[in-house]
């Protein structure tokens, strides 16, 4: 089962929740094209050099998603419910992938957007794509939770990790579970998302593999994806607005930013 990255992109979630007030129709790829089309949203001109790393992530991540692929084949899901499924199904991804939660909410390589695409087109083939933010958290052993205590749930979590790929996969949970759209609404979160990817491209080419993409972030020193979002020469005004959402979501982990 070969899933590359495809011109309509699948969205995160189908369905609003229930209990935000933000109402949209646009899918999270419709949104992201939107933003990324203004002049003001470009990419951060952090060094375009290409570093060559011999890497051979993509036909690794192909080989696990094969896998997966095989497992889920063999896997016999008749008498269970659609949260069941999928909690198996997204364990069967998040145990081949550390960084499986981060693609939820972050496609800036090849690789992300490999296992973005297959995830949910595993899922959609037996579950179908009527999905709402209260049967992913109840997929997720959130269930009869509020946002707060999910969020609460998420950050002890991650509550002693807190390397750049931890952050991004924190980053991704919060924002799959419906957290930051209940919490900033949908314009505000797609905003975020959107303008953090850009800000993570470093060079712009999202055709790259992860650990050539891994390798550029690491040479802007970097310990934080968030600290290249605010530090966006392009996106110095929204900073201020920008710092508020990241200030309320992380704890501690993101760079000092700096105006350049």
């Amino acid at each position: 089962m070969n899933i590359g990255r495809t011109t309509n992109r699948i969205p995160v979630q189908t369905l609003r929740p229930k209990t935000s007030n933000a109402v949209s129709k646009n899918s999270f790829g419709d949104a992201l094209k939107k933003y990324a089309a203004k002049d003001t949203f470009s990419a951060s001109s952090v060094s375009n050099t290409s570093v060559s790393v011999g890497s051979l992530s993509v036909a690794d991540t192909q080989a696990k998603l094969d896998k997966i692929f095989d497992e889920i084949k063999n896997t016999d899901y008749s008498g269970m419910s659609k949260t069941e499924i999928r909690a198996d199904i997204e364990g069967k991804y998040a145990n081949a992938f550390e960084d499986f939660y981060a693609t939820f909410a972050i496609q800036i390589c090849t690789d992300y957007i490999m296992i973005h695409d297959h995830f949910f087109s595993s899922l959609y083939d037996i579950t179908g794509r009527n999905w709402t933010f209260d049967d992913i958290n109840e997929a997720r052993g959130y269930s009869g939770m509020n946002y707060d205590e999910i969020e609460s749930a998420i950050r002890e979590k991650y509550s002693d990790k807190t390397s750049f790929i931890d952050q991004l996969n924190f980053f991704g949970e919060l924002f799959s579970s419906g957290i930051l759209d209940n919490k900033f609404g949908w314009d505000m979160t797609t905003n975020l998302v959107s303008n953090l990817n850009l800000s993570l491209e470093c060079g712009g080419d999202i055709a790259i593999d992860k650990n050539e993409w891994l390798s550029r972030i690491e040479q802007t020193g970097a310990s934080s994806p968030f600290s290249l979002l605010l530090n966006n020469p392009y996106l110095l005004k929204y900073k201020e607005m920008f710092q508020s959402m990241v200030n309320d979501i992380l704890f501690g982990v993101t760079d000092n930013a700096e105006d350049k």
